[in-house]
């Protein structure tokens, strides 16, 4: 892992992986997508997706091979990229992958663009495997066998919505499907499916990968955020994509679960 490019998005998981590169023995540059409220210095640079790929080749001049991806992107309108003469030969092909529909079809086309310019995508699952937690239940909040079978189900829902690149997300209680993300995201399908929770406490948040997504870009996420949002809707348990799942600030989820008595269920 010599010399690395991160290529951040918004959200806590730059932040957090920021954190980490600072105590390695690393020689890296970062490229922000957006804003950048984190890391200015001559490691750093803001960059529009217009311009990205001129900015990759003169780091791979430097002798950079290697990519990181992290953090939400939110997907451009065309007219917004206004690509330079490097990006507009590919032009046609992301707008074709756009217009496709769904994430995980965009984020292919994006890493096959990005090895063809002769950079290794790493995987952030192997990169920081402290993020991550494993298979089972990790606190001592017994699961239900009627949990369990919602987790099953929704688990077999999203296994074949996978298919269509539409969501990670869905939450089920007591056998009902309340809600399945969608383009909204994690927190406003919480957020959402709450009028529509009955008053008893049994709901469960299931978050998966999809069926043959690449796992060097988009893995699901659950920050503490997350939780707050699950236990105000009558959500007491989230299952999880085990090992692939990335999870922000892990000692305080724990301990939100452990005082709040909420379970996480990695399959």
């Amino acid at each position: 892992m010599n010399k690395i490019i991160f290529i951040f998005g918004y959200g806590n998981l730059p932040k957090l992986i920021l954190k980490k590169i600072e105590h390695l023995n690393l020689e890296f540059k970062i490229l922000f997508i957006g804003e950048n409220k984190l890391h200015k210095s001559s490691k750093s640079k803001t960059v529009k997706l217009g311009k990205i790929v001129t900015e990759l080749k003169k780091l791979k001049k430097l002798g950079f091979s290697k990519i990181l991806m992290a953090g939400s992107i939110s997907r451009p309108r065309i007219s917004d990229i206004n690509p330079d003469l490097n990006s507009l030969k590919l032009l046609p092909k992301f707008t074709k992958a756009l217009f496709e529909g769904g994430d995980n079809k965009l984020l292919k086309f994006v890493i096959k663009e990005l090895e063809n310019l002769g950079f290794k995508i790493l995987y952030i699952h192997k990169t920081f495997p402290d993020l991550f937690f494993g298979f089972g239940n990790q606190t001592k909040v017994k699961i239900s066998n009627s949990l369990l079978k919602d987790i099953q189900k929704g688990a077999m829902i999203l296994y074949n919505n996978s298919k269509y690149d539409i969501g990670q997300s869905i939450l089920v209680q007591e056998g009902n499907v309340i809600g399945i993300e969608a383009i909204q995201g994690t927190d406003n399908l919480i957020k959402q499916s709450l009028p529509y929770m009955q008053k008893v406490k049994k709901g469960v948040l299931i978050k998966l990968i999809k069926v043959k997504q690449d796992l060097r870009a988009d893995l699901p996420t659950i920050g503490l955020k997350t939780l707050k949002n699950c236990l105000k809707s009558g959500v007491v348990g989230i299952a999880y994509s085990a090992n692939k799942t990335i999870f922000l600030d892990k000692e305080k989820i724990l301990s939100f679960c452990i005082k709040n008595k909420f379970f996480l269920y990695g399959m």
